[in-house]
């Protein structure tokens, strides 16, 4: 018989606690604009034991909970007491249907609650080839400077290395110059915002693990990896709010947000038609929008409202609904177009559309956009969560891409990630030591 015995520090052995953790269930918050959607679930793959993002993979949901979000409004938390409760009603509806409990959790927050900037670095090389030495002094400084006190670095992409006047190099291993430089896609979120929730969780024992972007994790739930190296662009249009997110070279190179989202068009039917919310949200999902003819002029029936809270029943023509839809939906587009085309990316980021989020329930979206020839006749398609399964069918929809794309996120990113550092630092040198001295 023969033993192996590694000697890992203490950091190690933290890393190998969040490794084994993470093995398990995931807890994941999804801090919508106007809902808060509380999940369990567990990444499971099917063939081997590499971790990637393609269809032999699994999210496998084991309990879901669903909350409308009060106390919150359009970044600002007005009420904590209201959005604790929020909070703790969708975990408690998540934890009853898995029967686990939840000590700790990830949160995904809206768009608009970051801001998004290009930083960049540089070193000497002195005509040395690049090396991990090189890259790793590039990579670790205190970047802590480029945010101000009310706002929190969440990620940091490095998005392309050069070399003197070399740009647009993805590894620059092996290269020789004077000069490397690096540029990072910087996102932070506000301050008081992750502090808050972070307070507002701790007090009822439950741990923040970490935050994500709500676009960026939709990306890795519902893109191929083929498509974020070639060129895409991601269309999230949630509530009170729509987010831009342009790929390139397997790179998230900007994301930008609109103050629009499908409940604008909702507040529109409701206000043209003279008809509740509810009301307003049925019709917005149930006829959606035609790709700009529509044959037949259907007569639908629709409850008014009237100037004594009575409801009567109306006939509304298909064609004025449409119009209303319609004339939003264009007004949204538009905006996204003009993110687009101000981020100064290459044109392959137009090639492909996908669109994502509760605002792409609305049935015809593609084809309008389509007739309507937005973002240069590309290729457009609905994006839903690849390989998520449940109990629930809203686990396979577009309003559940954020959700699974955390557990996709803090599963292949954090783990993979934390894996390299053990094999590099501690398990790897101690193997290999093994195997050269024959013992």
């Amino acid at each position: 018989d023969c033993f192996i015995i590694f000697e890992l520090n203490s950091a190690s052995i933290g890393m190998l606690k969040k490794v084994i953790d993470l093995k398990g269930d995931v807890a994941v918050l999804d801090l919508g604009t106007d809902t808060i959607c509380a999940s369990i679930a567990r990444f499971k793959n099917k063939k081997s034991d590499v971790i990637s993002l393609n269809s032999e993979n699994e999210v496998r949901v084991a309990g879901v909970g669903y909350q409308l979000a009060k106390g919150i409004k359009k970044g600002a938390i007005t009420n904590l007491d209201e959005l604790e409760d929020s909070l703790l009603n969708a975990i408690s509806t998540a934890e009853k249907e898995a029967q686990k409990s939840i000590k700790s959790l990830f949160i995904a927050l809206p768009s608009w609650a970051f801001e998004s900037k290009a930083i960049g670095n540089a070193i000497d090389i002195g005509q040395l080839p690049v090396d991990d030495i090189h890259i790793n002094s590039l990579l670790n400084f205190d970047i802590s400077e480029h945010a101000s006190d009310s706002m929190e670095i969440i990620h940091i992409f490095p998005v392309s290395y050069s070399i003197d006047e070399n740009d647009g190099i993805q590894d620059p291993l092996g290269m020789v110059g004077n000069k490397l430089s690096v540029v990072f896609h910087v996102l932070t979120a506000k301050s008081s915002l992750v502090r808050n929730l972070k307070n507002c969780l701790n007090r009822n024992n439950i741990e923040v693990e970490g935050f994500v972007n709500s676009t960026y994790a939709s990306g890795l739930s519902v893109l191929l990896k083929e498509e974020t190296t070639s060129g895409i662009t991601l269309i999230d249009i949630g509530g009170s709010s729509s987010s831009v997110a342009c790929y390139l070279d397997g790179k998230l190179l900007y994301l930008g947000t609109v103050p629009l989202g499908g409940n604008s068009i909702t507040r529109d039917i409701s206000t043209i038609l003279r008809t509740s919310l509810s009301n307003a949200e049925r019709l917005k999902i149930l006829y959606g929008v035609s790709s700009g003819v529509i044959v037949d002029d259907e007569q639908i029936l629709v409850s008014k409202l009237d100037e004594y809270g009575e409801e009567h029943i109306q006939n509304v023509s298909k064609i004025m609904l449409d119009s209303i839809v319609c004339a939003r939906l264009e007004e949204i587009l538009n905006l996204i177009q003009n993110h687009i085309s101000e981020c100064g990316a290459d044109k392959s980021i137009y090639q492909k559309i996908v669109i994502t989020g509760g605002g792409s329930r609305i049935s015809g979206l593609s084809e309008l956009i389509k007739a309507k020839r937005f973002f240069a006749d590309s290729s457009v398609r609905l994006g839903k969560p690849i390989g998520t399964i449940g109990s629930h069918d809203f686990v396979q929809s577009a309003s559940f891409a954020t959700s699974s794309g955390i557990v996709l996120y803090y599963t292949n990113e954090f783990l993979n990630n934390t894996i390299s550092q053990l094999t590099k630092k501690s398990l790897w040198k101690s193997i290999s030591s093994w195997l050269r001295r024959g013992d």
